[in-house]
């Protein structure tokens, strides 16, 4: 059965335009079978924004690894840019620093894959400190701002690496100028929040909606709230309350947002879940006076 899986353009750089695209893509995915032939069609995006395209990435890179015969047709030239779809991997390359340090000067930090298991410990903090490096240099962010983001960036790697069952994580940034934020979106197809309770025995944990309350309020025993939960409940409050920033996590049949004017989670239909755990950052280049980090640690 050949099935043709159509993407849309979100219409601006608003976060809940790409957020609204990629609900809409995802039931496209169900019903595949192995054996299908799949065509992914980009012909109508002419600007891959972070929440978008790195989770189409992701889903790709899935359906690949599980044998799927599968053909991407659009904007492929532009999109090679990125490194769409397969991302940045550093495992086997010897010169992967220097590689990565060519987005020094850009405006944007590609696809890349982030190593999990013990054995990638030290590719993946060479590979985050890089970032950290990219982010001074090219966005010309320091300070708390920087220190900010990158525990902000540690923190999700860390949640992905100890708790996804994945072999890698993955992560996107685009920087607006203009506009004076950049957007930050990391990723796993992985267990997702509640799948992590689950495997530490939490099965009282019934639903997806459940599962991301306790991870945001880190509302759970010792063991889970030092890892996901704490970290979550850090982050989120660290982006919004302290430097004016916007919250999405995406995981399972159910999404929270964090905003200065908003705060919720929703529910969400089987079709439209995310199955792993999605983070998507928007965060202001200019920061309120009087930000200091480490009023958010515990």
């Amino acid at each position: 059965m050949n099935h043709r899986i159509v993407i849309s353009q979100p219409p601006d750089d608003n976060m809940g335009s790409s957020i609204y695209k990629l609900l809409e893509v995802l039931p496209q995915f169900e019903n595949i079978k192995k054996g299908d032939s799949i065509v992914i069609d980009l012909s109508n995006i002419s600007f891959a924004y972070p929440f978008l395209i790195l989770p189409l990435s992701s889903l790709i890179g899935k359906l690949k690894e599980s044998g799927f015969r599968l053909t991407v047709i659009g904007h492929l030239s532009y999109l090679e840019t990125i490194l769409f779809p397969d991302g940045f991997n550093a495992i086997g390359k010897d010169d992967w620093a220097d590689s990565l340090n060519y987005y020094s000067d850009c405006t944007y930090l590609p696809i890349c894959q982030i190593p999990s298991g013990a054995d990638n410990t030290r590719i993946r903090e060479n590979l985050l400190s890089v970032f950290e490096n990219i982010m001074r240099q090219q966005l010309k962010i320091t300070g708390q701002l920087l220190t900010a983001i990158s525990y902000l960036i540690s923190e999700t790697m860390d949640n992905i690496v100890d708790h996804a069952g994945v072999s890698n994580g993955w992560i996107m940034v685009q920087n607006y100028p203009v506009k004076h934020f950049l957007d930050i979106c990391i990723l796993d197809t992985g267990f997702g929040i509640r799948g992590s309770y689950i495997n530490h025995n939490f099965t009282e944990i019934e639903n997806d909606q459940i599962a991301i309350r306790q991870a945001i309020n880190g509302q759970s025993t010792k063991q889970i709230a030092e890892t996901r939960g704490y970290g979550i409940n850090t982050s989120r409050r660290m982006l919004v309350e302290g430097i004016r920033g916007k919250y999405f996590l995406f995981s399972g049949a159910a999404f929270y947002i964090y905003t200065n004017e908003l705060e919720q989670i929703t529910p969400l239909d089987r079709s439209k879940r995310w199955d792993g755990t999605m983070l998507a950052l928007r965060i202001p280049r200019d920061i309120p006076d009087g930000f200091n980090y480490t009023d958010y640690l515990e």
